[in-house]
């Protein structure tokens, strides 16, 4: 059986074709300015066993993939020179009724987009809707409409069921598209088809000349560049009206290290004490993290090349505004935050300047240190000055030649001798410079890896091109001793060992999915034992902490448990309304007792910030008490010694640079593009900053929101 994607695009009401990728994901289609769109490979639905056929194996070169299923089906997509792609059924089990596709529509639409199946037209929802599904039916087409006008057209095949969802019902910021398409009805075909049209000229801009939202009002908007300097004197009088915490010269909390018997070590380390967990500073003082992302300019910056309607003014690149772009962008990546601190200071930007002023607004509000995404080296100067720690990341990110496996993200292959070779090159030239560094807390490994993905996809792997497919060969040969009896146990029919490293491993059998497990346990156990014992030979001094672990990831025990054995602390971004202690309690003792930072976090307020996405509530001030509940629930476990709030800055209301035009957009500041502080927001964390060490040391009952959405119980 051939089936026919075919993708065509007229941009501007001309014809012309899309980009297009076969990725380890699905098929990428660059669609302009309407964004980035992955569609994901085809889903096979096995009506025997009510459940989708596993996709087990993926081979894939630039213009082909070949994709097998568990139960034996095999299907070939191949992209050809004219825009489309044909997709084969080189065998398809008898058992798949049902073909689905699916794919992602960022939160952004929201922004004046609108969407169409069949003759139904409707704006995709600016708030969460009371049910979370727009659209379930039988329909022959899909519009999505941005807030330029343009559109993509997408042509599902004929028979279809459509399913258009705001997942924000599932705490999950996206709108998401799903096709089921009955497999018998196309024994012969099927084509589904992607068109962008539409024209920009009279689309209403997105951004006002202050970079706000034009799309909503708030009381603190400002309204034009007079209102923008005069806050100049206005925020004298508020950050002095204003009183710190009395805290240490480290910002840690005076008089405890001797209270509490505590080390100085002229670093910070951490430390015991009954059934609480210290992290101490460099003066030996209990220190409660609480830190902020982002610290340094990053996702204040946005992409404007190929949107520029989208805004109502645009800086120049040269001259008063010069210092607002990103190095190296091309006059295309800008900072409206930058842009109104210059207008407000009538200075350029500059790091030390910028460190120094932010430092002294943390402080004022009770923070005692920079979080995660902020530069190693960024504002030296100023940090130093003021004795803020923070914490630093390994180069992981930036490493040449360390060989990442496809499908699980941020994972190289510690099997791979030149990878292992390049992880000693690249830690021996980074590290020692800063090992003596009292102001560095401790170092991130990488960020969000996806490790709980190691026993689905090296299994998939070929060993020709993947050491750790080869090594997980060796294991099995160990183990089993005998083809026949791994066979029997697998329910495969391989012919050796041998010929193991070239195939795609279906785990059908129980026995089976627990040895990819129990692999996969081998495999992080090398891989943590290669950055521990490296990290220790060129930094002895600081604490090792973590990869700021997601939800998904953190869930599973044989994850914690071995790192666990090799980190002085697990870091977990943890994304939630109420804090759920028990849950936290388990991964604490599934990792042998190690001391956690709870590193990402944040929630947002769409009403009045013009901005969406995240987990939302209905003011500043409940971003506040959100704030208060989790901060001081955390800190009454015991174990959980800092907090990292994300971030300094809210995000543009265009979104992150680095993600094109389809990058986060939420409210997610201490401070607004127009660099006026969340007030409310911040009185409510102070209040969590005065708490938090008699919660966290003493006992103290911990505040507690007694709303719904807050309450879980322990």
């Amino acid at each position: 059986m051939i089936a026919v994607f075919w993708f065509g695009c007229s941009l501007l009401l001309q014809a012309a074709t899309p980009g297009l990728r076969l990725v380890n994901e699905g098929i990428e289609i660059e669609a302009g300015s309407v964004g980035k769109f992955v569609m994901d490979f085809p889903k096979l639905f096995d009506e025997s066993q009510q459940k989708e056929s596993k996709l087990i194996e993926r081979q894939i070169t630039q213009d082909k993939a070949e994709l097998s299923y568990e139960g034996g089906s095999v299907l070939e997509l191949a992209k050809t020179a004219d825009g489309k792609v044909s997709v084969s059924y080189k065998k398809l089990a008898p058992e798949v009724k049902n073909l689905i596709l699916e794919m992602q529509i960022p939160i952004a639409f929201n922004q004046g987009g609108q969407w169409k199946i069949g003759d139904q037209t409707a704006e995709f929802p600016v708030q969460k809707p009371d049910s979370p599904h727009l659209y379930q039916g039988n329909a022959d087409a899909l519009q999505i409409t941005n807030f330029e006008g343009r559109s993509l057209l997408l042509t599902p095949p004929a028979y279809s069921f459509q399913q258009l969802s705001d997942n924000r019902e599932w705490n999950w910021p996206i709108f998401f598209w799903k096709s089921i398409t009955p497999t018998p009805a196309h024994a012969d075909g099927m084509t589904i088809g992607f068109n962008l049209a539409g024209d920009a000229a009279k689309a209403k801009p997105l951004v006002d000349v202050m970079g706000q939202s034009t799309r909503s009002e708030w009381a603190d908007k400002v309204k034009d560049l007079d209102e923008l300097k005069g806050d100049v004197e206005k925020e004298k009088e508020y950050y002095a009206s204003l009183k710190e915490l009395e805290r240490d010269e480290f910002g840690g909390l005076p008089g405890s290290g001797e209270k509490l018997g505590l080390k100085a070590t002229g670093f910070f380390h951490m430390e015991q004490k009954g059934d609480r967990w210290i992290l101490v500073n460099p003066a030996g003082n209990a220190f409660f993290h609480l830190g902020v992302c982002g610290f340094n300019p990053n996702d204040d910056f946005t992409l404007t090349k190929g949107r520029e309607t989208a805004y109502e003014w645009l800086p120049e690149a040269k001259g008063e505004f010069e210092t607002a772009f990103r190095p190296g962008s091309d006059a295309s990546i800008v900072s409206f935050h930058l842009v109104n601190q210059i207008r407000k200071y009538g200075q350029p930007f500059d790091a030390d300047s910028f460190a120094a002023r932010m430092i002294e607004r943390l402080r004022k509000w009770g923070f005692n240190s920079v979080g995660a995404f902020t530069e190693l080296g960024f504002g030296d100067a100023a940090r130093k000055q003021a004795q803020f720690p923070g914490v630093a990341h390994l180069a992981i990110n930036s490493w040449e030649n360390v060989k990442r496996i496809p499908g699980i993200h941020e994972t190289f292959d510690p099997f791979d001798q030149p990878t292992r070779d390049q992880v000693e090159k690249n830690l021996a030239a980074s590290l020692p410079a800063r090992a003596n560094d009292p102001l560095i807390i401790g170092y991130y490994i990488v960020n969000e890896p996806i490790y709980e993905q190691i026993p689905h996809i090296v299994p998939s792997l070929k060993g020709s091109e993947h050491a750790c497919k080869r090594e997980l060969v060796a294991w099995l040969q160990q183990k089993y001793k005998t083809i026949e009896a791994f066979n029997q146990a697998w329910q495969l029919s391989a012919a050796s060992f041998e010929a193991l490293n070239e195939e795609g491993l279906a785990m059908t059998t129980d026995t089976a999915k627990a040895d990819a497990v129990a692999f996969a346990e081998v495999f992080l156990d090398h891989y943590l034992t290669l950055v521990k014992e490296t990290f220790r030979k060129y930094d002895p001094n600081h604490m090792l902490i973590g990869s700021r672990l997601q939800p998904a990831t953190i869930s599973h025990e044989w994850v914690c448990r071995v790192m666990g054995k090799h980190v002085d602390v697990m870091s977990f971004n943890y994304y939630t309304y109420g804090l759920d202690k028990a849950f936290l309690r388990r991964i604490y003792d599934w990792t042998g007792g190690r001391p956690m930072f709870l590193s990402e976090f944040f929630w947002s307020s769409p009403k009045d910030s013009g901005l969406t996405g995240g987990r939302e509530v209905d003011s500043q001030q409940q971003r506040g008490l959100a704030y208060r509940n989790y901060v001081e629930q955390a800190a009454s476990l015991g174990f959980v010694t800092g907090v990292e709030w994300f971030t300094m800055v809210d995000q543009s209301v265009t979104g992150r640079w680095f993600s094109g035009f389809d990058g986060e957009r939420a409210n997610t500041g201490l401070i607004s593009v127009v660099d006026r502080p969340w007030k409310d927001l911040l009185t409510e964390m102070k209040k969590a900053h005065e708490a938090v060490y008699g919660v966290w040391l003493d006992g103290k009952p911990p505040f507690t929101w007694d709303d719904k959405r807050f309450i879980i119980k322990d």
